[in-house]
């Protein structure tokens, strides 16, 4: 007997066999829609969803009908609104990448004490990335809406909150304490949910889900009859936080970089609430009723700028083709690039930024074109941890790094070189899936010191730092054209 996992993830539900050392037996996926509305919004079919997720963990039956538990992690911020007597989705599940409450962000940010207010709740700075002004997107446009999230007809919940209310036949309506801290409407010191943020966002007194710890029981499903009983449901966390947790980000100053098509790093900052206007503050997990909190950079463009090589440039066939012609390069040239397709996200930002290229020559070609974007991908990274260093005197002694990037090598290598610190890569790329089976099994053994958990950790392949002048001085010619153009 062993354990199964779920990953419902922004482009797809993976479900994953794990034997009872914690190796893969088989891995099942499943893509689902992106959906983009006349008006450039990003949705989701929740129903898709969920039929996704029976029919895989149905063929995972297959091979273990009999697992301890199963856990859940999930895309944060992505929310959905659902009947109670039902649990059918009364509408499509608005996208974390999703802006359709821009313009109710633009109205608080006029506002000095609003801004102050969301901060010092909810350790995040306001933005539609987040799910609350989303929500008030929908209660102004969606008709009815708000009488019947008022009277409890409609149910709002994350991802998390919405699957498992369905898979326990409309018993469960919860969410743990790493989901709702992406909302704006979740206090992240109190660890509940704040009628200051609700009246911030005008919602009102709606109906919220219970709230946990991830390492809890969320209920009990047969999942549509995949199984012969009722298998409990436990580990469940936000993909970040998940992964956190599966790099045994325990102490202070652990940090860890998941890559994917942006990227994330989140420091362990310890129990203390930490507000600061030039960070991000996410609960990362709670424990014995404890929160531990980190220090958090977000970035839509990681693995979004080797994309945009091959697919809007097309000067690569693959992601692969980066690192050897990087590597078929003494150096990069003289050419730069500034990857602000999206403005330039912390330390420095400025949110109106374009991308742009510097130093191209008569003698620059792709080789060069190619170089440059990769390494801005890792400078982007280093950046940020010098100024975490150098303002919170945070510095992690080493450096787990996951997702699609890590394959890159030469990538990889240029961070452990400028930050002068061994670099960590873990022998699975699903380190969300394997956190969240981490916080079951935390529950399952009732486990509560982390040292106990130490049995779980990972195999990893370990990158040392080299002295490396020419990417020395090609990262600060980078900064410097940052401040002498940008700043």
């Amino acid at each position: 007997m062993s354990y199964i996992t779920i990953d419902s993830s922004t482009s797809s539900t993976t479900v994953i066999v794990f034997d009872e050392d914690l190796k893969i037996i088989k891995k099942f996926q499943k893509e689902h829609k992106q959906i983009y509305t006349k008006d450039g919004f990003v949705e989701h079919d929740l129903e898709e969803i969920y039929q996704n997720l029976i029919y895989l963990v149905k063929r995972a039956s297959e091979i273990l009908p009999d697992p301890k538990f199963i856990s859940l992690t999930n895309q944060r911020e992505t929310f959905g609104l659902f009947e109670k007597k039902t649990g059918k989705p009364v509408h499509n599940a608005i996208v974390w990448q999703c802006t359709r409450g821009q313009s109710f962000c633009d109205d608080i940010l006029s506002n000095e004490n609003l801004n102050r207010l969301i901060l010092e709740k909810t350790g995040l700075k306001i933005s539609s990335f987040f799910s609350g002004s989303k929500l008030n997107w929908a209660i102004r446009n969606i008709d009815n809406l708000k009488p019947k999230l008022q009277s409890g007809e409609v149910l709002f919940g994350t991802i998390d909150t919405y699957l498992i209310y369905r898979l326990t036949n409309l018993q469960h309506y919860v969410t743990d304490t790493t989901n709702a801290s992406r909302t704006l409407l979740f206090n992240c010191e109190k660890n509940i949910w704040d009628n200051e943020l609700l009246e911030t966002f005008d919602i009102g007194e709606i109906k919220l889900p219970l709230i946990k710890s991830s390492a809890d029981n969320f209920g009990e499903s047969n999942f549509e009859g995949a199984f012969k009983k009722n298998i409990m449901i436990t580990g469940v966390a936000g993909d970040a936080q998940a992964s956190f947790f599966a790099n045994s980000c325990f102490n202070k100053g652990d940090t860890k970089i998941t890559t994917g098509t942006g990227f994330n790093i989140q420091t362990n900052i310890g129990n203390e609430f930490l507000i600061d206007s030039n960070f991000f503050t996410s609960l990362a997990y709670t424990n014995n009723n404890k929160n531990v909190y980190a220090l958090e950079c977000l970035s839509s463009f990681a693995g979004a700028t080797i994309s945009w090589l091959k697919n809007n440039l097309n000067i690569i066939n693959s992601a692969a083709e980066s690192e050897e012609m990087s590597n078929a390069l003494e150096n990069n040239g003289g050419v730069y690039l500034v990857p602000a397709f999206t403005g330039l996200g912390p330390p420095y930002w400025i949110n109106n930024a374009k991308a742009a290229f510097f130093g191209i020559g008569a003698s620059t070609n792709k080789n060069h074109i190619v170089r440059a974007s990769l390494e801005s991908v890792a400078y982007q990274m280093v950046v940020y941890l010098e100024f975490l260093a150098n303002t919170k005197k945070i510095k992690p002694e080493s450096l787990a790094i996951d997702g699609g990037m890590v394959k890159n090598i030469f990538f990889v290598q240029i961070i452990a070189d400028l930050l002068g610190i061994e670099v960590h890569i873990p022998e699975i790329e699903e380190m969300s899936s394997y956190g969240s089976l981490l916080f079951g099994i935390k529950k399952y053994n009732n486990i509560n010191d982390f040292s106990d958990l130490s049995n779980f950790k990972l195999q990893r392949k370990i990158i040392s730092p080299k002295k490396n002048e020419v990417i020395l001085s090609s990262y600060e010619k980078w900064k410097a054209i940052i401040d002498k153009h940008f700043m």
